[in-house]
């Protein structure tokens, strides 16, 4: 089947590869935690350190006009940046790896769903109802993509928001809330349903005849 239709083996191909790219990566990062957990010199933590932060507001003090040589209070608002702190606890990298562990895993399991079904193809079934449950799955993982990272990312800024004071600056946690990737997880869940309803009644119709 595969000799007739040259796209699945095609796709089939660079999801493999897709596959192994992605256990590296998972890899990589564990040895990266291992390496940061065992303080080894490969790696130098003041270049990680750094975490993405929300603020309200940032004074500016002593800030002279170019124009007419007068002082004034300035201030950055409604901004984002990273935050760097020399000579304190990076237990916040930790959740930060945490975050991209469990994001990677959720690509593996939509991209070993998608070679399950590819596989099938492969031999010529196409509109089975196992498949129609293959996709429901994606559908999870998908929506998982979507809120996951972001609802560990609103947690994580909101203990910093709450545990950390800095002079002029106030800081602030927001969730972010993915909605395109979120209505993509509801559109494929559809698909998934509509696609187990059609199967079952082909089934269905296969025992009438």
């Amino acid at each position: 089947m595969s000799g007739k239709y040259p796209f699945i083996k095609a796709i089939s191909v660079i999801l493999r590869i897709i596959w192994y790219l992605q256990w590296i990566f998972l890899s990589a990062l564990i040895i990266i935690s291992i390496l940061i957990v065992t303080k080894s010199s490969i790696i130098d933590i003041n270049k990680i350190s750094g975490f993405h932060i929300q603020f309200e507001k940032i004074d500016i003090q002593n800030i002279t006009s170019n124009i007419d040589k007068s002082q004034g209070h300035v201030y950055l608002s409604n901004g984002e940046g990273r935050l760097h702190m020399k000579n304190s606890s990076q237990n916040f990298i930790f959740f930060r790896l945490f975050n991209v562990f469990i994001d990677t895993l959720l690509y593996i399991l939509i991209i070993y769903l998608l070679q399950k079904i590819f596989l099938s193809l492969k031999t010529g079934v196409f509109f089975v109802k196992e498949n129609g449950v293959y996709i429901k799955k994606i559908a999870y993982a998908v929506l998982g993509i979507a809120l996951l990272p972001d609802l560990i990312n609103y947690f994580i800024n909101l203990h910093i928001t709450e545990t950390l004071e800095i002079d002029g600056i106030i800081l602030k946690a927001r969730f972010n809330f993915d909605l395109r990737t979120t209505f993509l997880a509801l559109i494929i869940f559809v698909i998934a349903k509509v696609f187990i309803k059609g199967a079952e009644l082909k089934e269905e119709h296969d025992l009438t005849i």
